[in-house]
């Protein structure tokens, strides 16, 4: 079964380069060889976006990109995965953020350099228009709430507020500052708590947010501070679920192959909204999300390989 996805978040073009070079600096200086190169629309949005429409989904899409040709490959290869890109805002003179993994060293997911954008994360103000066609859904989502002080206003708060009066299911994957914050993180998310679900973020971020030492110390707080449902990412460990009468671990599965964790997190994150909307219990929902990451990893970036949630069943 399908559903209308209200996707608010940034959008990048990740480059990612695979094959083998010398570890040796002075050997390295001086080496040229074949790799493979992959271009993919990611960022906050770009990914979950496109494991959603995978899933069955209907994705109403809500970011700005730089009118340079990065910006065109983000907005063709998201029409060609059958996503309706016209309320992404196209922004003269601006250029798009660019992420290069160099997987030339035996890791899979470093070195990582990038390029931040000079244009802003989504645009600043709605206009009834957008705000219409993100509240014409079943669930509104924001991806990468964190990346960019400009984000934090009140008209991003007041959008939630209203999701939540007419009845939407809401969730947030904030992510992580692109600039020095101390811990606790937890304070720019305060205005939202009352407006937001579902919270997902991974290990690292979970610390940060609340300032704990653990990760279950973390899901503890993060409940008190009034989040519903929490699940904190693992990466290789799996998940831990959370919510007023649970808190669960549940471990990741070991895939059939290997190519790279880029993106695993936001296709654990399409596969547990997913399963969620369905009405499946917590712990089912982690283990769909699960699932859904681990098709991830068996392939190039953040994109998992099914066209239907019954594979995941």
């Amino acid at each position: 079964m399908g559903f209308k996805i209200g996707v608010l978040g940034p959008l990048n073009i990740d480059l990612i380069i695979k094959g083998k070079a010398p570890s040796n600096i002075n050997e390295l200086n001086v080496w040229s060889g074949p790799s493979d190169i992959h271009i993919l629309t990611a960022g906050a949005a770009g990914y979950i976006s496109q494991n959603l429409k995978q899933l069955g989904n209907e994705i109403h899409i809500v970011s700005s990109i730089g009118d340079d040709s990065f910006g065109k490959m983000i907005l063709d290869i998201l029409k060609k995965s059958g996503i309706d890109t016209r309320y992404i805002l196209v922004e003269q003179g601006k250029e798009c953020a660019l992420a290069i993994f160099i997987l030339l060293f035996g890791s899979d997911k470093r070195p990582l350099t990038f390029k931040l954008p000079t244009h802003s994360g989504w645009p600043q103000k709605f206009g009834k228009k957008i705000e219409k066609y993100l509240l014409n859904t079943d669930l509104l989502h924001s991806a990468g709430y964190y990346h960019f002080p400009s984000l934090w206003n009140e008209d991003f708060i007041a959008l939630f507020k209203k999701a939540k009066s007419q009845g939407l299911k809401t969730s947030i994957d904030p992510q992580f500052p692109l600039f020095p914050l101390e811990p606790p993180w937890i304070m720019i998310l305060k205005p939202l708590i009352p407006y937001i679900d579902i919270l997902m973020v991974d290990q690292q971020e979970a610390l940060n947010i609340t300032a704990k030492d653990s990760i279950e110390e973390a899901a503890k707080t993060l409940l008190e501070e009034g989040f519903k449902i929490i699940a904190i990412k693992l990466g290789d460990k799996g998940v831990l679920v959370k919510n007023a009468s649970i808190m669960k671990h549940i471990p990741a599965i070991q895939p059939k192959r290997f190519v790279d964790t880029i993106g695993a997190g936001d296709a654990f994150d399409a596969g547990f909204l997913h399963a969620m909307l369905e009405g499946r219990d917590l712990v089912k929902s982690a283990e769909i999300g699960i699932l859904t990451a681990t098709s991830s990893i068996q392939n190039v970036g953040g994109i998992i390989n099914y066209s239907s949630a019954e594979k995941f069943i």
